[in-house]
């Protein structure tokens, strides 16, 4: 199987991503990019590091892992596929609902894959609750309505780079 050749931009919240695609068998980081680098923090890893999106996106590789800023995603997301990359974007792809129209007539124009890959259900809440609703420990399931609700007001200066 050939290993799909990913870039990830972001390398804080996306350091798991690194340390996923060095185990995975069907997956390897071929570049990152950070606005933050300093030449003495570059690993000698084989990975390719940038410090400028656009340069990056010019790297040999299939898809691009956005962990960047919360507000960033759907331009950078934009980009990526204009550049015939496909995309998965962590969470929050986009702030407004022109963002959103943007993003989708991108992916429809260009045919590249978008992937929104909220994380919440993975988490031990709901993967406790499915564990115990296949155990059959809460009943015949009749009805059921969902929503997340995630108020990033505290943390909105850390997520978006006081943005």
């Amino acid at each position: 199987m050939e290993k799909v050749k990913i870039g990830l931009f972001g390398c804080g919240r996306g350091g798991f991503v690194k340390t996923y695609c060095l185990a995975a068998e069907n997956a390897e980081i071929v570049a990152i990019c950070d606005k933050v680098f300093k030449t003495q923090e570059i690993p000698d890893d084989g990975i390719t590091y940038y410090t400028d999106f656009d340069e990056f996106i010019k790297h040999d590789m299939d898809a691009v892992y956005l962990a960047n800023y919360a507000i960033e995603h759907a331009p950078f997301a934009i980009k990526a596929m204009e550049a015939g990359l496909d995309v998965i974007s962590e969470v929050l792809p986009v702030q407004t609902m022109a963002q959103a129209v943007e993003l989708i007539e991108c992916q429809e124009r260009t045919g590249r894959k978008y992937c929104y890959a909220e994380n919440y259900c993975y988490m031990l809440g709901p993967v406790e609750m499915k564990k115990r609703f296949l155990n059959g420990e809460m009943g015949e399931f009749e009805y059921g309505e969902g929503e997340y609700l995630h108020n990033c007001e505290p943390i909105y200066p850390d997520i978006t780079q006081g943005n």
